[in-house]
């Protein structure tokens, strides 16, 4: 064996190495709080047979968290904040339910008051909203 093809064979050695040590590419849908306060959100999706709506994750500033982990199964995602202070909200016109003040899991969205804002993940596997001010 040559040198040159020792050291051609120990940097593909190398390479190979460097890339199985890589981290897993990581699915979620995950929200972002870049507002001054912490906020507490709640989301809504389809879960295959109906419409189910969770809450609350209260995030802080400038933090995030994973709402669904893994690879997401919806194009559309629903959002609803708000501020701590009650002040400041982030909402839109498709209506669920949520409950207050624990956390929940709500199946279905019949008669339901609070409006989301729609998130288009398109064909993403992974998605991150941020709350702006």
């Amino acid at each position: 064996m040559s040198v040159s093809l020792r050291g051609l064979l120990a940097v593909v050695a190398a390479a190979v190495a460097c890339v199985s040590a890589a981290p897993a590419a990581h699915a979620d849908f995950t929200i972002c709080n870049d507002f001054k306060q912490s906020v507490q959100v709640a989301y809504a999706s389809h879960n295959g047979r109906d419409w189910e709506s969770q809450g609350w994750w209260t995030i802080r500033p400038n933090r995030c968290t994973v709402l669904e982990p893994g690879s997401l199964t919806n194009r559309f995602y629903y959002v609803y904040a708000r501020s701590a202070d009650g002040r400041t909200f982030w909402g839109g016109d498709y209506f669920f339910c949520t409950h207050e003040p624990n956390s929940f899991t709500i199946v279905g969205d019949v008669d339901c008051d609070i409006g989301f804002f729609e998130v288009d993940t398109g064909d993403e596997a992974t998605w991150t909203q941020r709350l702006t001010p």
